[in-house]
């Protein structure tokens, strides 16, 4: 609660040589090559390469999450972000896999401008958004997908750890609330994901009901779904679980916290692929109906029009101010 467990990174997208003068730390052993964990005082985001989509910057927290996907043995060709905004996941899986679809998703709409605008600027090709429930992909994709990523709506509570406003992240109406959001979404994109895929599912809170007893309750109702060890992550396994699956407390000096489980599903990949029955409002390259309108231009002060006074007329005026008086 201190507010001090920032901690800064970029996912490095074009190999630039001014780059490579950000100040940095020394690398962890499992940090992804193509991740900079950046010294505290240096801001990224004003930096004139940020904006021309050659790194993109996140908590590396997130980092922490989304590394969990390197454990996947054969690149997916076909994921899916079902929780996508602001985008840090999936530009993470758009860098590891280069995947033939990206498809990203975000049911409340007001956060797909952000989104669309960060995937276009990181220059994510083959990526498209769509802004639908959970339940929606599960009818018009099944078993269509090789990654389904998960990075669900939480409490919140690494938040506090940053510094940021919490409020009720601990009560349990809210985790409830939450735990109920997380059994929904995950099961629809269980349903979403092919023989031989898999599902990263993780969050940024602490609580156990959030975390371990989500994946429990997972592997419950859909039995081909079995929890996979990250070997990079070994020394990060979670104590309230007897199955891999890995958290991230602020005390580590590595970021706010995160917890993170990669699921398999057991049954062996088809042959083919399932279509991909969706609509999406926006593909890689289309211009974007979210993108902000260019200010307006100030307008000028009216000039009032020159009108020629003659004598005859100023004499006028002169005899009404004189009536005045």
């Amino acid at each position: 609660m201190s507010g001090s467990a920032r901690e800064q990174s970029i996912i490095v997208l074009e190999d630039h040589p001014a780059i490579q003068t950000f100040p940095r730390h020394w690398p962890l052993e499992w940090q992804p090559s193509f991740v900079v964990r950046l010294m505290d005082q240096f801001r990224p985001g004003q930096h004139p390469l940020y904006q021309k989509g050659a790194f993109y910057s996140l908590d590396f927290s997130s980092v922490f999450s989304a590394s969990a996907m390197l454990a996947i043995p054969e690149p997916p060709k076909r994921i899916l972000d079902l929780c996508s905004a602001p985008g840090g996941k999936a530009i993470f899986a758009f860098r590891a896999f280069k995947p033939e679809l990206l498809a990203c998703n975000e049911t409340i709409r007001k956060r797909t401008g952000t989104l669309i605008a960060n995937l276009s600027r990181c220059k994510v090709v083959n990526s498209a958004v769509w802004s639908a429930d959970p339940s929606v992909y599960a009818k018009r994709a099944p078993k269509a997908f090789d990654l389904v990523i998960v990075d669900a709506p939480c409490s919140g509570q690494s938040l506090m750890a940053k510094g940021d406003p919490a409020p009720g992240a601990f009560t349990p109406h809210l985790i409830d609330m939450c735990v109920g959001r997380q059994r929904r979404i995950t099961g629809m994109a269980a349903q979403t994901l092919r023989g031989g895929g898999h599902l990263l599912y993780s969050t940024c809170t602490f609580s156990e009901k959030e975390n371990e007893k989500v994946v429990s309750w997972l592997v419950s109702e859909y039995p081909f779904l079995e929890p996979v060890p990250v070997p990079h992550l070994a020394e990060f396994q979670s104590k309230y679980a007897d199955f891999p699956c890995y958290r991230l407390f602020p005390q580590s000096g590595l970021g706010a916290g995160a917890f993170v489980c990669l699921l398999r599903h057991t049954e062996e990949a088809p042959a083919h692929y399932e279509p991909v029955d969706i609509p999406f409002t926006w593909q890689f390259g289309e211009p974007s109906e979210f993108e902000p309108a260019p200010p307006p231009r100030p307008k000028k002060p009216e000039e009032k029009p020159y009108v020629r006074r003659t004598a005859r007329y100023i004499q006028r005026d002169k005899k009404k101010r004189g009536r005045r008086k």
